[in-house]
């Protein structure tokens, strides 16, 4: 997939019916010679889009917890686990 722009790879890594935006995002990496964490990092200042380290997914801004570094979905799972004990 070619992507003109930044905040075009930010919607599509985004986009719920991607499934495999891990991919995506290490390729586009690798094509535009540029370090995954590098790459990370300016998604989510400039663009709102933001890795969870859980499910390897990209959220926007309100699904994610800097905390945690992990959506809000998976912040749910993990709390609910612990509840159960």
């Amino acid at each position: 997939m070619d992507f003109e722009t930044l905040e075009d790879l930010a919607k599509e890594l985004k986009n719920d019916e991607n499934e495999n935006v891990i991919a995506i995002f290490e390729e586009y990496a690798k094509t535009n010679n540029i370090n995954e964490e590098e790459l990370e990092q300016i998604l989510s200042k400039k663009y709102d889009c933001f890795k969870c380290e859980s499910c390897h997914k990209f959220y926007c801004y309100d699904e994610y917890s800097y905390f945690d570094e992990k959506c809000i979905y998976c912040c749910d799972t993990d709390s609910e686990e612990e509840d159960e004990f």
